[in-house]
């Protein structure tokens, strides 16, 4: 169990809260409606020791992710989309609207400017693509959404004409959430249009160097293919601008280039360093006996390995840079290949003939030796400021700099605890001797004063959603978890403000319907919390081995019974949520207890939990192994039955419960193999004894989310995709690829904002979006799919509304009045109490919430206060 959390939390309209664990420090958070101060959540709760995989394991389960065939699919989404785009019916060729967050960030990688104009910056994201700035970062524009390829490893201006812009894609620091690439691109216009250059086959391009005195001659230095062995990777060379390429330099089919500068006074001198990086399932290679540094001084026709003074054996990533006034003079930073923090900085003055150990962890003001915080293959770069040039930089899960050459080292951004500046820095843009920009795990960060203080500049939407929900109280607000970033909320008026809910990886959020201001949420590894309207508290789960969690564990709360289930590696129910005890009411539900599980047993547990809409006498669960179950009794009392039946032996990413029809379930499934053309969604009608495919015609790859439109029978289906979101209209037969606008990329999750008419889209790269569906005019109709709407012409009259206890009506005496709740379950069946002059019935037993009432064919929304 984690330790107890006291919050302190304002809502008026959006959540703001925060969680005091190890240390505190005083915010204010902007709201789009008011200003809160308190104190916020400051820890990383249960923060890996490497950055988690994630994404990566969904997709892996049971061979292991083909990256190449995700790759092979995406173009061919691609494709699609482009098609659909000009023959698509009109509903389906409306406009996404990004709704944000714009302030909360996400993963950067690369930074690169205007040699002539300091305002003209790029930004590279992980997944997200590339943004312009012409005035310093006050405003963003997106130039590579045209692009199927959004990872980005490296952004370079032609230093002899700054509107040609080179490009690699990739995300140069892979982590378990990255993409490959498909090599470098060329703008020749400021990134208004972009051409392929190129180097397809060599999955992530880490740096790129121009030939000052001759532009088309172009060093590329390339990661490779991180999931698996080839040979293409290394350093490549053009001397046409990019029409053909060499490989100058191949160490090994399992290294590639992490770090590489170009020798500012001889572009025929370049050094390289190279890293052993593989990301294979359940044994991912991150040191080896490759981690070195070459060079050359001819320009790349033949390479020396530099080994004089510095560290052998397996080493994890190598950071070196280049001293511009004394190009012989080159600083190296090492991490080892065990702990994965750095060995030591090195030095040379000779042009790497020699290296000598700078002693940095020890001193008078020391390096941090846990800068890397133990996943130094994750950073490993070290900077020469070239304004400063004794100014040294150190980037990892915090930022230390030296401005002695290296001799004493201190700490130039905020603990990052404190998201004044986000944790986990990957690259450094110095504008003068005292002002540079950084890229982090959370956006960017601008200091003009060597980093007493900092301004965050990006309001760029790129965060990582991992679910969402859509606030049933105030009006078309939405809300999220993400990839290091925490749970956020807001929506587009609100773009640039939204707000932060904690730290961490953020879940599942859940707002209370019936119980306005409530809600849940969690942080990895089920650390699961409830605000009560005042405060929240951590109510987890207990874990006890040999029970495992998921990274993102499944929970659902059920408003009418009180209950809150949570899915381990077996399956809990709290009665009475949020304070009552948790009840085991199944055994491990996964394929452990069989001896039948592949790879490491701990990452066998449940993955998503749903009940039925309309019977919650119905519970289901699905499991990362591909196992799918129905649980039928009510209370602590249930029994399981195994349903998996025919379906794939994929992880499952989905479980949802029609709103129309009893018994009717869908669920999907992830999944990447080489020659695998098949795509992982399914639905039963009879409560799981019997699937059908209903993939249709969707590409093939990972289906996240399905949801199943109110009012149409389960004809109407929105999926949502590893790439962008897809409907169809004769449940699952054929589907099409829905809305423009939005850059091709993971959809996490959708959600219907049925008020507002919007399908509301998380994205794992690109925030959140909405799309108006308008077009579907049954959405906010009775919630049971009989076709029977509201009438202004045929109501009855029944007042107050919203009504506390006490509903009156006229002329309906002796009539039985039927109570149901959104989800079309019969709530209550009772005659009105006739009074003479009127009638009334007392609705007290009701929670908060809204609710449909029929009186005969005719039906009528009422809010219960």
């Amino acid at each position: 169990m984690k330790k107890s959390a006291t919050f302190t939390i304002g809502i008026t309209g959006i959540l703001c809260c925060t969680i005091v664990l190890c240390n505190s420090a005083k915010q204010t958070i902007k709201s789009g409606r008011d200003k809160t101060t308190f104190n916020r959540v400051e820890e990383e709760e249960g923060k890996s020791p490497v950055p988690n995989d994630h994404w990566y394991n969904v997709r892996s389960y049971p061979f292991g992710f083909s990256e190449r065939d995700f790759v092979q699919q995406m173009n061919k989404v691609r494709e699609s989309a482009e098609e659909v785009e000009m023959n698509r019916d009109v509903e389906l060729g409306n406009v996404w609207l990004a709704e944000g967050p714009g302030n909360i960030g996400g993963r950067f990688t690369a930074l690169e400017k205007d040699p002539a104009d300091a305002n003209t910056i790029y930004a590279g994201a992980a997944n997200g693509g590339i943004f312009k700035t012409t005035d310093g970062g006050t405003t963003w524009t997106p130039i590579f959404d045209d692009q199927a390829y959004l990872a980005i490893g490296e952004i370079k201006v032609d230093p002899t004409d700054a509107n040609r812009i080179w490009v690699g894609t990739g995300d140069r620091d892979f982590g378990g959430g990255s993409h490959l690439g498909n090599g470098v691109y060329l703008s020749t216009d400021g990134g208004t249009s972009w051409m392929q250059m190129g180097l397809e086959e060599t999955g992530i391009i880490t740096e790129i160097h121009i030939d000052p005195t001759d532009p088309n001659r172009i060093f590329v230095g390339t990661l490779g293919n991180a999931y698996e062995k080839t040979t293409d990777r290394g350093v490549y060379r053009t001397t046409d601008g990019g029409t053909t390429w060499t490989n100058v330099l191949l160490v090994s089919d399992s290294s590639g280039v992490c770090d590489m500068v170009m020798d500012p006074t001889n572009s025929d001198i370049l050094y390289a360093s190279f890293h052993n990086r593989i990301n294979q399932p359940f044994n991912p290679k991150v040191s080896g006996p490759d981690s070195r540094i070459y060079k050359t001084t001819d320009g790349g026709d033949t390479w020396i390995q530099l080994t004089v003074g510095l560290p052998s054996g397996d080493n994890a990533r190598i950071g070196i840079d280049i001293v511009p006034s004394t190009p012989n003079t080159l600083y190296a930073l090492y991490v080892d290949g065990t702990t994965l923090n750095p060995i030591d900085v090195y030095k040379t003055t000779n042009g790497g003939s020699s290296w000598t150990a700078m002693n940095v962890f020890s001193g008078g003001s020391p390096l941090d030796p846990s800068v890397m915080g133990g996943f130094g293959w994750y950073f490993g770069q070290i900077h020469v400021n070239p304004y400063a040039e004794s100014q040294l930089t150190v980037q990892g899960v915090d930022q230390w700099y030296s401005p002695d050459g290296g001799s004493s080292w201190f700490q130039n951004v905020p603990d990052w605890w404190t998201y004044d500046v986000h944790a986990d820095k990957h690259d450094i843009l110095y504008l003068n001797s005292s002002t540079f920009i950084i890229a982090t795990d959370g956006g960017l960060y601008k200091t003009t004063n060597t980093g007493a203080t900092w301004t965050d500049i990006e309001n760029i939407p790129v965060t990582q959603f991992y679910h969402i929900d859509v606030d049933p109280i105030n009006d078309g607000f939405y809300g999220g978890g993400a990839q290091d970033n925490g749970t956020s909320t807001g929506n587009q008026p609100t773009f640039n403000s939204w707000d932060r809910l904690l730290g961490g990886d953020g879940f599942r959020l859940t707002w209370m319907e019936s119980l306005p201001g409530e809600a849940f949420f969690e942080v990895q590894n089920g650390a699961l919390y409830y605000y009560d309207g005042f405060s929240a508290s951590s109510i987890d789960p207990p874990i006890v081995s040999p029970d495992r969690v998921n990274w993102d564990m499944p929970y659902l709360a059920n408003e009418t019974s009180g209950d809150l289930f949570v899915g381990t590696s077996k399956v809990m129910i709290m009665e009475s949520f949020p304070f009552g005890s948790y009840v085991d009411i199944s055994t491990d539900l996964t394929k452990v207890p069989t001896g039948s599980f592949i790879g490491d047993e701990s990452r066998h547990t449940i993955s998503e939990i749903e009940q039925d809409k309309l019977d919650d006498g119905y519970l289901y669960a699905g499991t990362t192994d591909g196992m799918v179950w129905r649980g039928q009794g009510s209370g602590t009392s249930w029994t399981w039955t195994d349903v998996t039946g025919s379906l794939p032996d994929r992880y499952v990413t989905a479980l949802r419960s029609s709103p129309n029809n009893e018994g009717t379930i869908y669920v999907a499934f992830s999944g990447y193999t080489v020659n695998d053309d098949e795509s992982y969604l399914y639905m039963s009608t009879d409560y799981g004894d019997t699937w059908t495919d209903i993939s249709g015609d969707l590409p093939s790859i990972t289906v996240n989310d399905v949801v199943a439109v109110p009012n149409y029978n389960d004809d109407y289906l929105f999926a949502a995709l590893d790439g962008g979101v897809y409907f169809s209209e004769n449940g699952g037969a054929n589907w099409s690829y829905v809305g423009t606008g939005m850059p091709l990329c993971t959809i996490s999750e959708l959600e219907l904002d049925i008020p507002n008419k919007k399908l509301i889209a998380g994205t794992y790269s690109r925030s959140m979006w909405s799309y108006d569906v308008s077009w579907l005019t049954n959405l906010d109709g009775p919630p049971f799919g009989t076709g029977i709407a509201e009438s202004e012409e045929d109501q009855f009259v029944c007042y107050p509304n919203p009504v506390e206890d006490l509903l009156y009506f006229c002329g309906i005496s002796d009539a039985e009045i039927v109570v149901y709740d959104l989800n079309g379950r019969q709530l209550l069946n009772k005659k009105v109490v006739d009074l003479g002059n009127y009638q009334q019935i007392n609705l007290g037993s009701l929670p908060a919430g809204t609710y449909v009432l029929q009186v005969g064919d005719k039906r009528k929304k009422i809010i219960k206060k």
